[in-house]
Protein backbone atom coordinates (compact mmCIF):
# COMPACT_ATOMS: atom_id res chain seq x y z
CA UNK A 1 0.00 0.00 0.00
CA UNK A 2 1.08 3.26 -1.04
CA UNK A 3 1.61 6.03 1.91
CA UNK A 4 -0.55 8.89 1.18
CA UNK A 5 0.79 12.23 0.57
CA UNK A 6 -0.41 14.93 3.23
CA UNK A 7 -1.05 18.55 1.10
CA UNK A 8 1.30 21.24 2.65
CA UNK A 9 3.23 24.34 2.42
CA UNK A 10 7.06 23.52 2.43
CA UNK A 11 9.37 25.33 5.07
CA UNK A 12 10.84 27.69 2.65
CA UNK A 13 7.18 28.69 1.07
CA UNK A 14 6.36 29.76 5.11
CA UNK A 15 9.50 31.64 5.55
CA UNK A 16 9.12 33.29 2.34
CA UNK A 17 4.98 34.10 3.38
CA UNK A 18 6.38 35.42 6.82
CA UNK A 19 9.17 37.54 5.02
CA UNK A 20 6.45 39.53 3.14
CA UNK A 21 4.46 39.51 5.69
CA UNK A 22 7.00 41.75 7.50
CA UNK A 23 7.85 43.94 4.62
CA UNK A 24 4.23 44.92 4.66
CA UNK A 25 4.15 45.77 8.00
CA UNK A 26 6.91 47.42 8.22
CA UNK A 27 5.73 49.35 5.35
CA UNK A 28 2.36 49.83 6.96
CA UNK A 29 3.89 50.65 10.83
CA UNK A 30 6.30 53.62 8.60
CA UNK A 31 3.12 55.48 6.80
CA UNK A 32 1.26 55.07 9.67
CA UNK A 33 3.99 56.89 11.79
CA UNK A 34 4.68 59.59 9.59
CA UNK A 35 0.87 60.62 8.98
CA UNK A 36 0.67 60.36 12.62
CA UNK A 37 3.56 63.02 13.13
CA UNK A 38 2.18 65.08 10.04
CA UNK A 39 -0.97 65.29 11.80
CA UNK A 40 1.20 66.48 15.18
CA UNK A 41 2.16 69.02 13.34
CA UNK A 42 -0.76 70.01 11.50
CA UNK A 43 -2.87 70.33 15.12
CA UNK A 44 -0.01 72.37 16.40
CA UNK A 45 0.33 74.82 14.14
CA UNK A 46 -3.85 75.34 14.27
CA UNK A 47 -3.76 75.21 18.07
CA UNK A 48 -1.14 78.22 17.59
CA UNK A 49 -3.70 80.24 14.78
CA UNK A 50 -6.36 79.47 17.04
CA UNK A 51 -4.72 81.04 19.92
CA UNK A 52 -3.57 84.03 18.02
CA UNK A 53 -7.23 84.38 16.62
CA UNK A 54 -8.72 84.39 19.86
CA UNK A 55 -6.21 87.10 21.62
CA UNK A 56 -7.47 89.25 18.35
CA UNK A 57 -11.49 88.88 19.07
CA UNK A 58 -10.66 89.21 22.65
CA UNK A 59 -8.83 92.34 22.59
CA UNK A 60 -11.33 94.10 19.84
CA UNK A 61 -14.53 92.99 21.95
CA UNK A 62 -12.56 94.58 25.15
CA UNK A 63 -11.32 97.59 22.68
CA UNK A 64 -14.78 98.27 21.30
CA UNK A 65 -16.24 97.72 25.12
CA UNK A 66 -13.78 100.26 26.87
CA UNK A 67 -14.08 103.64 27.38
CA UNK A 68 -10.32 104.41 27.11
CA UNK A 69 -7.55 102.86 26.86
CA UNK A 70 -4.58 104.03 29.06
CA UNK A 71 -0.69 102.96 28.83
CA UNK A 72 0.32 101.60 31.91
CA UNK A 73 3.88 100.29 32.56
CA UNK A 74 3.56 96.40 31.07
CA UNK A 75 0.99 97.14 28.29
CA UNK A 76 -2.10 98.59 28.47
CA UNK A 77 -5.30 99.06 30.59
CA UNK A 78 -8.50 98.90 29.43
CA UNK A 79 -10.79 101.66 31.08
CA UNK A 80 -14.84 100.74 31.18
CA UNK A 81 -17.64 101.65 33.35
CA UNK A 82 -18.10 98.51 35.16
CA UNK A 83 -14.73 97.09 34.48
CA UNK A 84 -11.26 97.19 34.01
CA UNK A 85 -9.52 94.61 32.03
CA UNK A 86 -5.26 95.25 31.59
CA UNK A 87 -2.89 93.75 29.44
CA UNK A 88 0.26 93.03 30.23
CA UNK A 89 2.94 92.40 27.36
CA UNK A 90 5.71 89.53 28.58
CA UNK A 91 8.15 88.08 26.95
CA UNK A 92 6.86 85.12 26.66
CA UNK A 93 2.80 85.29 26.53
CA UNK A 94 0.26 88.14 27.02
CA UNK A 95 -1.72 87.76 30.02
CA UNK A 96 -5.32 89.16 30.05
CA UNK A 97 -6.11 90.90 34.12
CA UNK A 98 -9.67 91.40 34.70
CA UNK A 99 -10.00 93.14 37.66
CA UNK A 100 -11.05 90.51 40.89
CA UNK A 101 -12.17 88.18 38.49
CA UNK A 102 -9.58 86.28 36.35
CA UNK A 103 -6.21 86.67 34.20
CA UNK A 104 -6.39 85.12 30.93
CA UNK A 105 -2.93 83.93 29.98
CA UNK A 106 -2.69 83.95 25.47
CA UNK A 107 1.07 81.98 24.76
CA UNK A 108 2.32 84.02 21.91
CA UNK A 109 5.64 85.92 21.94
CA UNK A 110 4.76 89.49 21.45
CA UNK A 111 7.57 91.54 20.16
CA UNK A 112 8.13 95.15 18.56
CA UNK A 113 5.05 96.44 21.01
CA UNK A 114 3.86 100.04 20.02
CA UNK A 115 1.07 102.10 21.91
CA UNK A 116 0.43 105.48 20.04
CA UNK A 117 -2.21 108.13 20.82
CA UNK A 118 -2.08 110.78 16.97
CA UNK A 119 0.70 108.92 15.65
CA UNK A 120 2.98 109.04 18.57
CA UNK A 121 4.63 107.67 21.18
CA UNK A 122 2.26 107.43 23.83
CA UNK A 123 3.90 107.36 27.09
CA UNK A 124 2.97 105.53 30.60
CA UNK A 125 -0.76 106.79 31.81
CA UNK A 126 -1.73 108.33 28.40
CA UNK A 127 -4.80 107.87 26.54
CA UNK A 128 -3.97 105.15 23.60
CA UNK A 129 -5.94 105.13 20.39
CA UNK A 130 -3.47 102.42 18.41
CA UNK A 131 -1.56 99.01 19.47
CA UNK A 132 0.74 97.41 17.39
CA UNK A 133 2.68 94.36 18.14
CA UNK A 134 4.11 91.68 16.10
CA UNK A 135 3.63 87.95 17.00
CA UNK A 136 7.08 85.21 16.96
CA UNK A 137 5.71 82.18 15.61
CA UNK A 138 7.51 79.24 15.02
CA UNK A 139 10.39 79.43 12.17
CA UNK A 140 10.75 83.14 12.85
CA UNK A 141 7.11 83.79 11.00
CA UNK A 142 5.76 87.17 12.45
CA UNK A 143 2.43 88.06 12.77
CA UNK A 144 1.44 91.74 12.79
CA UNK A 145 -1.69 92.72 14.97
CA UNK A 146 -3.03 96.33 14.65
CA UNK A 147 -6.01 97.50 16.96
CA UNK A 148 -7.44 100.89 17.16
CA UNK A 149 -9.65 103.02 19.09
CA UNK A 150 -11.90 105.78 17.89
CA UNK A 151 -12.83 108.39 21.14
CA UNK A 152 -15.24 111.18 20.48
CA UNK A 153 -14.02 114.94 20.96
CA UNK A 154 -16.59 114.42 24.16
CA UNK A 155 -14.54 111.21 25.42
CA UNK A 156 -11.30 113.03 25.13
CA UNK A 157 -12.15 116.50 27.04
CA UNK A 158 -13.33 114.21 29.94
Amino acid sequence: MKAKKIEAYTLMEIAIAMLLAAICMSICYTAYSMIGDYFRAFQKRNAAAEEVLTLRRTMERDIAKGRYLVRTAEGVQILADSLNITYQFADTAILRKVENLHTDSFHVRPVETSFLFEKKEALETDTVDRISFMLKMEKQQMIPITLGKFYSAHDLLK
